[in-house]
């Protein structure tokens, strides 16, 4: 009786390391600090780049005290009618912020795709009343760009004082604007007479008292009744003297008749 042959099964190739394996074991051979012992804590302290953090706080604080200058400057040196003093403060946070954000995305195509998504969902919204505060907005976050884009290079490079020499350069035409720049007193107005005894004082005489104590005036509506009597001019007075003077010669046309101004630029805080 033949004993039945059986065939062994095939043998797999255990014994072959893997793709992975063999990728570890040519790049040890290339470099044979690989397989020595994990990174403890001192190793990974000297493999962190302390050079690139102090570079960072350093120009961090620069960027800081420019920011800081700045806002003294538009405090200075600035036109706006607004409050001027709530608005600069914010130019500090917005230039540090800037400069955060551009350390952190320059180096990373991905998150620079990311930031220009989350910009357009989520919009600086600022009640801007005036251009010049919108260029001062710019300028703040002008400074937190360069230097923000100057982190790591060194400050051999001329990149970290291009926004020192920029931002000097900027002082100083605004300082020479402000002492060969007369500041204009006078402005534009919107004037409301109200007559209650219009056959006493009719439109003509209001007219040529608005006429003859204004630089420029424009009649935009003229409402007339029997008990009232409305005008609404757009006028241009040079300075106060001349805008109290014009109102001192309106009251002194009649009784019952009342004057009302309005700045055509709106009221500043």
């Amino acid at each position: 009786m033949e004993e039945d042959e059986t065939q062994a099964p095939a043998a797999t190739p255990t014994d072959q390391p893997s793709e992975k394996v063999q990728e570890i074991l040519q790049l040890s051979e290339a470099d044979p600090s690989m397989l020595a012992t994990p990174l403890d804590g001192t190793n990974a302290s000297a493999a962190f780049d302390w050079g690139l953090l102090g570079n960072f706080l350093v120009l961090m604080v620069v960027c800081a005290v420019t920011a800081h200058l700045l806002e003294r400057v538009y405090r200075r040196c600035g036109f706006s009618l607004s409050n001027r003093s709530d608005f600069s403060r914010n130019f500090i946070l917005l230039s540090c912020t800037t400069m955060m954000i551009v350390t952190i995305v320059k180096s990373s195509l991905a998150l620079s795709l990311g930031l220009v998504g989350a910009l357009s969902i989520v919009r600086f919204r600022a009640a801007i009343k005036e251009p010049e505060e919108l260029c001062f907005l710019f300028l703040a976050i002008g400074v937190g760009l360069g230097f923000g884009a100057s982190v790591g290079l060194g400050f051999l490079s001329p990149e970290p004082y291009i926004p020192l020499v920029s931002f000097a350069f900027l002082t100083g035409v605004l300082f020479i604007r402000r002492q060969f720049t007369k500041a204009d007193t006078g402005g534009d107005y919107h004037l409301l007479i109200a007559s209650k005894r219009p056959q006493q004082v009719g439109h003509s005489a209001i007219q040529e008292v608005v006429l003859k104590h204004s630089k420029d005036a424009a009649l935009k509506r003229l409402d007339e009744s029997q008990d009232i009597l409305e005008a609404n001019y757009q006028v241009h007075f040079d300075g106060p003297e001349q805008l109290e003077s014009c109102r001192k010669f309106l009251l002194e046309l009649g009784e019952g008749l009342s004057v009302s101004l309005m700045d055509n630029r709106g009221l500043g805080n």
